[in-house]
């Protein structure tokens, strides 16, 4: 057992003395730098857009290319106007029309009002007058009738009982004489005929009597009685009804009102704030398909959908003029740690892509307080003393930002850091002659692979880097 730890130890001390070095604190001068990825946009440029409340539809007629240098007041795009002018037509009929509709929605209210309580007087005279006449049929007008039918068959019987008698005076007259002349006998005749005309009569009498009495009555009877239910019906009626229409018709009339005043509105709309079908720079630029939006170059779809016979999104953005004579920033997106290592006024300098030779000036001008929603930090560099005259808008370069910098920094290798328990950091420090000890010291920041040492450490002492 003896010789097998003797051997883990040997073992240990080998691999020790393989895996570790010593390392001299140094003083040097100290710097720490930070890359990301830029694109350079223009400081300031036009967002191209059409702006309309009354008019949603905007459809190109002409469009200038993609990147074409346009000079100021030249059009750049133009919008088919013909749905427009119809729908200005439109409007205009709809408010002639509306208007004639709330003419005649007064003129009715207004006769409404005026022969609403000649209505109704109309509807309370017709049922007092048909329930008086059925009052007085039942009271006076049934009897007064039954009567004069009862007399006017007494009187065909006393007519025919009369006739007859003349008759019997006549026969026992003639045949007195034992001779009758022919004037006579025509004076018989005529009696006779006489009597079978007052019979026929009385005949005539007793059918009209029955049907006065037992068919004419009780119809006129049911006729007064249902007249005069009805018309009290009909004036009920009339006492809910004509005032309801009578709102009725108020309520059309505020609604051909609201309707006119609605159509007279969008006929204003679309007169008063006419929408500009033409579209021209407002300076001398590049006119480019896309937008730049919070410091990003949102370009790929709107080069696809922008071209002839293509509708326009209304009231945002959807193309930019970049000024001729323009500065242009590096707009950025740094994630976390790197946004904490930039302050504003930092200097570095820029790469453009595939000239990696050339360094343009850079300083960190605005660094965002919050993230995006993609975690990220937007940060813009000022370049405008730099000559980007022959460098395109929307150009990748590399940013490069001096982030911390000091001449008499001491330092030694990042590994050879231990982390404490605590939080606080220490290091191996090799003694001659004596076992090594670990030392606490505070650290700074890192720069590749080495990192500086604020305190606790002095130059020239060495340190065990494992």
């Amino acid at each position: 057992m003896k010789f097998l730890s003797l051997y883990l130890v040997t073992l240990a001390a080998q691999t020790f003395s393989i895996s570790a070095e010593v390392v001299a604190v140094k003083q040097q001068n100290f710097s720490q730098k930070t890359s990301f990825s830029a694109t350079l946009l223009p400081a300031k440029a036009h967002l191209i857009s059409v702006d309309s409340e009354a008019w949603q539809s905007f459809v190109i007629e002409e469009i200038v290319p993609h990147g074409t240098l346009v000079r100021k007041g030249e059009a750049l795009i133009r919008f088919d106007a013909e749905d427009y002018q119809k729908k200005v037509q439109d409007a205009e009929s709809a408010h002639e029309a509306s208007k004639l509709t709330l003419a005649n929605a007064e003129a009715d209210y207004a006769a409404a009002v005026k022969y609403q309580p000649m209505q109704m007087e109309s509807a309370r005279m017709k049922k007092e007058h048909a329930a008086e006449a059925w009052h007085y049929f039942q009271k006076t007008s049934r009897e007064a009738k039954t009567r004069e039918a009862n007399l006017q068959l007494r009187s065909s019987e006393l007519r025919l009982d009369s006739e007859r008698e003349e008759l019997k005076q006549l026969e026992k007259m003639y045949k007195a004489d034992d001779l009758t002349e022919n004037t006579e006998e025509i004076i018989l005749k005529r009696q006779h005929e006489a009597v079978k005309f007052a019979e026929a009569a009385l005949e005539d009498a007793r059918l009209e009597h029955k049907r006065t009495l037992e068919i004419q009555l009780p119809r006129l009877a049911v006729s007064l009685e249902r007249e005069a239910q009805s018309s009290a019906i009909a004036f009920q009626e009339n006492e809910e009804s004509i005032p309801r229409n009578l709102k009725l018709k108020h309520i059309a009339l505020e609604d051909a009102r609201v309707k006119a005043k609605r159509d007279q509105e969008s006929l204003r709309k679309l007169t008063d704030a006419r929408p500009e079908f033409v579209i021209k720079a407002p300076v001398a630029g590049y006119f480019y398909y896309g937008t730049i939006q919070e410091g990003r170059w949102n370009i790929a779809e709107s080069t696809k959908a922008l071209g002839p016979k293509s509708p326009v999104p209304v009231n945002r953005p959807f193309a930019t003029l970049i000024p001729t004579k323009g500065i242009m920033n590096a707009e950025a997106f740094v994630d976390e740690p790197s946004m904490r290592q930039l302050r504003v006024s930092q200097k570095g300098y820029a790469n453009l892509v595939g000239l990696e030779h050339i360094a343009l000036p850079a300083q960190v001008e605005r660094i965002a307080p919050t993230p995006t929603l993609d975690g990220r930090y937007r940060v813009t560099l000022d370049l405008k003393a730099s000559d980007l005259k022959n460098v395109a808008p929307a150009a990748n370069v590399k940013i490069t930002i001096v982030s911390y910098q000091k001449n008499d920094a001491l330092t030694v290798p990042a590994k050879a850091l231990h982390a404490t328990d605590s939080g606080d950091w220490e290091v191996e420090l090799k003694q001659e002659g004596k076992d090594n000890v670990r030392v606490s010291v505070t650290r700074g920041i890192i720069s590749g692979d080495d990192v500086e040492i604020l305190s606790g450490l002095s130059k020239g002492q060495q340190v065990i880097v494992p």
